[in-house]
């Protein structure tokens, strides 16, 4: 093993990025191995598996659902997603053998670490080396310090029924009767987050529309709001016809962001088919539609995630020319190690290492987030020692950016404590 390898290998990581809750949440919901399998569920249904066939709504039993992911798994094992999953039930639990009685035997194993209240600490902090996770569950407080909040806004900013106005009105106390009054909603929202030590916003609405936001007035989207605000109950308006009042309202969520000194993360690139559904418009995540965005709000700090595959080399550029931007490696390598090892070769060239953020799981399960930081640290190596051999860096240039990029960058992106 060479030197860089050692030294990265040796890093306590900031995790910045994932959709993980905290151990009494798995415990209370008895997480099973089939509510482990997050994206190489995804792999199985575009293998042809029936969706909800083995998830906790099928009425199959467990061997039947044994029976179901063996024959789908089997045609999915060269992926990066099923080479992180066998990764982490091997290293994990001892998994070798994958018979109907393997993955029945495995099954139980989960459930004994579902409920073992050292499993998280194990997995995260002693194996994966990460000492502070960043999550995303929808949820602002955790009862472990390990971890901390990023919150979606999404659900602010799409409008589509009057019974979205109704939740925003419960969550704030207050009665909403004008746009005026639900931006001020916002106001309330965005403080109740820095109280509760919410460390950065999140806007994901890729997976449902294109990312171009435009500049419309407050007449126009006051017209929208007035609009659904005459909607009945279980009425609502389409995407394309609320886009000026969304539009509106993430001028609303970066602006609220910025004067509370929070990142914006904004999800760019690659579709989770679980989430999306097979129809993904991969176009709606092309990241040079925010261009206008980031040259509006210099002041803001944009996480831009995923690196935007497919559309990396777009991306980068971006990363190098803006200094708002801050480039991310969530999720990318157990996409395809190939990709991030481009990527992070393109990145080491062109963007300057204290920008980027080199690893965020982005899983709902830390057996997914022990894998994949196993695999981030192998890419992450190989691609150091290949600049050093090619004396495009020293050996120390190699550790400040490792180090940089998988824990110090993001103390400063986050405005965390050291």
């Amino acid at each position: 093993m060479s030197n860089i390898k050692e030294f990265i290998s040796s890093i306590r990581v900031i995790d910045g990025h994932e959709h993980v809750n905290t151990f009494s949440f798995r415990q209370k919901n008895q997480v099973d191995l089939f509510g482990l399998l997050h994206y190489l569920e995804s792999d199985l249904f575009t293998a042809g598996m029936p969706r909800d066939a083995i998830t906790s709504l099928s009425s199959a039993d467990v061997e039947e659902k044994a029976i179901i992911f063996k024959k789908y798994f089997e045609r999915t094992q060269n992926t990066a997603y099923a080479k992180a999953f066998k990764t982490a039930m091997k290293d994990l639990y001892q998994m070798e053998y994958w018979s109907v009685k393997g993955i029945l035997e495995l099954n139980d194993k989960v459930l004994q670490a579902s409920n073992d209240s050292t499993w998280y600490n194990t997995v995260l902090s002693e194996k994966s080396g990460i000492d502070l996770v960043l999550t995303l569950v929808g949820e602002t407080m955790f009862d472990d310090p390990s971890f901390r909040s990023v919150m979606f806004l999404d659900y602010y900013f799409e409008v589509l029924s009057i019974e979205k106005i109704h939740e925003i009105e419960k969550k704030v106390g207050k009665s909403i009767s004008t746009l005026s009054h639900y931006i001020t909603s916002l106001q309330d929202i965005m403080d109740s987050y820095v109280l509760d030590g919410v460390v950065a916003t999140k806007l994901g609405y890729a997976y449902r529309r294109t990312l171009d936001v435009g500049k419309p007035t407050f007449y126009e989207a006051e017209k929208v709001f007035n609009e659904i605000m005459r909607l009945q109950l279980k009425q609502s308006l389409s995407q394309e016809e609320t886009k000026p009042l969304q539009d509106y309202l993430i001028h609303e969520v970066i602006r609220a962001s910025i004067e509370r000194n929070l990142p914006i993360q904004i999800h760019t690139g690659h579709h989770e088919t679980t989430v999306s559904g097979n129809g993904n418009i991969i176009t709606n995540s092309k990241v040079t539609d925010l261009i206008p965005l980031l040259l509006e709000y210099k002041e803001a700090k944009f996480v831009l995630l995923h690196s935007g595959l497919p559309y990396v080399d777009e991306y980068i550029a971006i990363a190098k020319n803006f200094p708002n931007v801050y480039a991310d490696m969530t999720w990318v390598y157990i996409i395809s190690p190939t990709i991030a090892s481009h990527a992070l070769h393109k990145m080491i060239e062109m963007v300057p290492w204290s920008k980027i953020q080199g690893f965020g799981g982005d899983y709902n399960y830390v057996e997914g987030i022990y894998a994949h930081m196993k695999l981030a640290r192998q890419v992450l190596g190989n691609v150091l020692e290949e600049k050093i051999k090619a004396g495009y860096l020293t050996e120390k240039e190699a550790q400040q950016f490792a180090e940089g990029v998988l824990r110090y960058n993001l103390f400063e992106i986050y405005n965390l404590s050291k």
